[in-house]
């Protein structure tokens, strides 16, 4: 049907009354009926939002505070279109800057108008197979957080109400799921896409549509930990195990849930084997790094701080968690009575989110100093056939190579003897069955410029698991990026690579 009075208005004047980060000006227009009316108009420029999905299937969101809400907000990457740029470029230079990832394609998925007073095209550009090149080049002032969310969860995240962009990221997902595509990439995430969202490749939009809207009904394990306040423990157990009975989840997300419920509710001591039992079963992610960073934090908790540095520095960079990641390193670090590594890995993984100063922060924790302390130590000395163990410390810039008997701090209130058998399970999962004090020593050295002063307590001991270790083999140790090794007697007395604490191979009575 068609209406003779949906024609175009008549525009007699245009003012503009604002100019800032938009530009608001007033047009008056005669109407139809000859009447005539102002209409205030935003002058705005195009924007871009990127559905951006990596090669593993999961979408890029990047988290930042907006003024208008007053809060943290995760949006799909993008911003404005500079003069003469195309869509797909703008797209992929916003991806890049924000979040340090890089597409392998690109898909216009057109654009819609930003609202009925604007002169803003909002377009949608699809990003697939994007991988990390880089960190993110923010501008002055702009800071944020890069994540990444699985795919079967975009849509739900999208129609949460919470994003600025989710309308025009939905048209965009609709158009790009019925559209024809070669390139390779495009076509595998479209089939990914399909997939998750249950679309066959001949569905229509509308019916596409209705698909999305089913799908966006929220996972009921991920309605239950929103929900989740640890009030009434016996009815969270029961309510979880309910779900997961319901639900068709593999062993390895099944353990993983369990454990997570018995790490929130103090219980980590049930909670450790689980997520050990998980991670074994092969949990995918994006869970599988989630139960590395829970693990790890209960293992701290439970007194095993070098368990949890060891884990913790098994995650990449790349991972979306890492930043969360180097938290709990720091809390582990200090566990462990390494309070300089605990800040200086807190300053490195804050530098990467500060708008200015991100190189200079990061240098002076480079450039931090050890506490200035005496420190009690237990090392622990074991032999076989003319052979010693020992920890190796490569060459740096600011030292030669260096060899060191394993052990490390002793914790107040514990005695010697007990700390020198825990530093052993800690660091090299080795159990002592005897350890006997060879002599309490004192080691005053200089290391990168900064005087050191232990107390050292060394002890010959006996572990059969290294014992057994053959003389060409190596062993890393827990909580660093060091490894222990069997090191001729006579060829150290020699001289041949110094070891610490000083003397120690003179206590040796072969």
């Amino acid at each position: 049907m068609t209406d003779s009075s949906a024609v175009p208005w008549e525009r007699l004047s245009s003012v503009r009354t604002y100019e800032g980060y938009v530009t608001l000006r007033r047009d008056r227009y005669r109407l139809p009926d000859g009447t005539v009316s102002d209409w205030d108009v935003l002058e705005q420029r195009d924007t871009v939002a990127v559905v951006a999905v990596t090669a593993d299937g999961r979408a890029l969101l990047f988290t930042q505070f907006r003024v208008g809400p007053r809060e943290l907000v995760g949006e799909l990457p993008g911003g404005l279109i500079d003069d003469g740029e195309s869509a797909q470029a703008a797209g992929a230079r916003e991806l890049r800057e924000e979040t340090g990832y890089a597409p392998g394609a690109l898909f216009h998925a057109g654009a819609e108008w930003s609202g009925a007073n604007s002169t803003r095209r909002k377009n949608v550009v699809i990003a697939a197979d994007c991988r990390r090149v880089g960190d993110p080049q923010w501008e002055n002032g702009e800071t944020g957080e890069v994540g990444l969310i699985a795919l079967d969860e975009l849509v739900g995240h999208l129609l949460s109400g919470r994003l600025s962009d989710a309308g025009e990221a939905l048209r965009g997902i609709l158009v790009f799921v019925g559209a024809q595509v070669d390139d390779p990439a495009l076509a595998a995430l479209q089939e990914r896409l399909r997939g998750a969202l249950g679309v066959s490749p001949s569905a229509s939009v509308a019916e596409a549509s209705a698909i999305i809207g089913e799908s966006a009904q929220p996972e009921p394990l991920a309605d239950f930990w929103r929900r989740f306040d640890g009030h009434n423990p016996d009815a969270a157990r029961a309510e979880l195990e309910s779900l997961l009975a319901a639900g068709d989840f593999d062993p390895a997300r099944v353990a993983f849930e369990r454990a997570s419920l018995h790490d929130s509710l103090g219980d980590e001591a049930d909670a450790v084997p689980l997520y050990r039992e998980a991670l074994a079963a092969g949990l995918a992610d994006p869970y599988r790094t989630e139960a590395v960073v829970q693990l790890a934090s209960s293992l701290r908790n439970l007194g095993d701080a070098s368990g949890a540095i060891a884990l913790l520095r098994g995650i990449p960079s790349t991972d979306p968690l890492w930043g969360a990641a180097q938290a709990f390193l720091a809390l582990a670090l200090h566990s462990d009575d390494k309070p300089v590594p605990a800040l200086r890995t807190s300053l490195h993984a804050l530098a990467l989110h500060l708008p200015r100063y991100r190189r200079s922060v990061s240098a002076y924790a480079d450039e931090l100093a050890p506490v200035r302390r005496i420190r009690a130590i237990a090392v622990g000395l074991v032999v076989r056939d003319g052979h010693v163990l020992l920890e190796e410390y490569a060459a740096t810039p600011r030292h030669d190579v260096f060899l060191r008997a394993p052990g490390g701090g002793i914790e107040l209130g514990e005695a010697a003897t007990v700390a020198v058998r825990r530093e052993f399970a800690e660091e090299l999962d080795a159990d002592v069955v005897e350890a006997r004090l060879l002599a309490v020593t004192e080691n005053i050295f200089e290391r990168s410029g900064a005087v050191g002063h232990e107390i050292v307590h060394v002890f010959t001991v006996s572990a059969p698991s290294l014992t057994v270790l053959p003389l060409a083999e190596r062993i890393a140790v827990r909580d660093s990026d060091t490894t222990v090794g069997w090191y001729d007697i006579d060829a150290l007395r020699a001289g041949s690579v110094p070891v610490y604490p000083a003397g120690v191979l003179g206590l040796l009575p072969y």
